[in-house]
């Protein structure tokens, strides 16, 4: 087997067709036809249903596509990293960032990594850690930079804490409620649920109010957003728990205000996750220094260390 029949069975997957792939890769449909036929003809499995509308990967051409995506991905940073080695600092670094951690540390990273390596493509995802884990595993993102329960990680990865985090309860402006002190003074209000991450013991929502010997809160609003969890609360009398740096987000402080109550609302800690197996690239691992720096940096500054 070639590397282009693991080039064209990746294009077919994501293209969902032969000729929109034949396109993309700039070749001719019966080549690229002929390359998956091989490709099945040599595992002896179908790789993908054929349909009116294209093609679709079956459930073992799903496990090979995979594979082919890790065998690009290791062979991308092969070559990165010799031409890096030789102190060419070209290639890309992909990091996965979530909400707070961005409005924490990019401004902190992203000059210093420009001005070193000019030549450099940077990719950023916004993106909580479930979503983004098997990226991390198959090498199609370097790392990520969010929360995360560093004791309840899998052992394919290396999670390092870079620092505590805190949440806060967010209100207008205005809000009647907002001299509160306690949670339990917060039981009749009507709140917006933000999106959490769920995986490896991330507390939930609703356990903070079970924490404190309430009941669960009146959740009138899911949001999936940050941004979309803001407008609603900045727009009506609902409440919401955020991390803390949303407050630090200086069109979030124009028609915001943090209610503070003297109860701990949890807040997994924020890490730098990335494969176990696999070392970065010197390139992606230099941008994993200056978000160690500025995570430590940040935490001095913020919360009291």
């Amino acid at each position: 087997m070639k590397l282009s029949h693991l080039r064209d069975v990746v294009a077919v997957a994501e293209a969902g067709s032969l000729r929109a792939a034949s396109r993309r890769l700039g070749i001719t449909q019966p080549t690229i036809t002929r390359s998956i036929r091989d490709t099945e003809n040599e595992l002896g499995v179908s790789l993908f249903t054929r349909h009116a509308n294209g093609v679709s990967p079956t459930p073992l051409g799903k496990l090979f596509v995979r594979r082919a995506l890790a065998i690009q991905s290791e062979l991308r940073r092969a070559h990165e990293e010799l031409e890096q080695a030789k102190g060419n600092f070209v290639g890309e670094v992909s990091v996965a960032l979530s909400s707070a951690s961005g409005l924490a540390l990019m401004p902190s990273i992203l000059g210093p990594f420009r001005a070193s390596y000019p030549r450099a493509l940077l990719k950023l995802t916004e993106s909580l850690f479930q979503p983004i884990e098997h990226d991390i595993l198959t090498g199609e993102i370097d790392f990520y930079v969010g929360p995360l329960d560093e004791h309840l990680s899998a052992a394919t990865l290396l999670v390092e804490k870079i620092f505590d985090n805190k949440r806060m309860v967010v209100a207008r402006k205005g809000h009647p409620l907002a001299h509160a002190t306690r949670l339990a003074e917060l039981r009749d209000a009507q709140w917006v649920r933000p999106s959490f991450s769920t995986q490896y013991g991330e507390v939930e929502f609703e356990t903070m109010f079970e924490n404190a010997g309430l009941t669960e809160p009146e959740v009138v609003v899911h949001c999936q957003s940050a941004l979309m969890t803001l407008l609603a609360v900045a727009n009506s009398d609902l409440l919401t728990v955020l991390p803390m740096q949303w407050l630090d987000f200086a069109p979030s402080r124009e028609g915001l205000q943090t209610i503070g109550l003297v109860d701990s609302l949890y807040a997994a800690p924020i890490c730098i996750v990335r494969r176990a197996d696999v070392p970065l690239t010197p390139l992606a691992e230099r941008l994993c220094d200056l978000t160690r720096k500025a995570g430590h940096n940040y935490h001095r500054r913020n919360l009291g260390l």
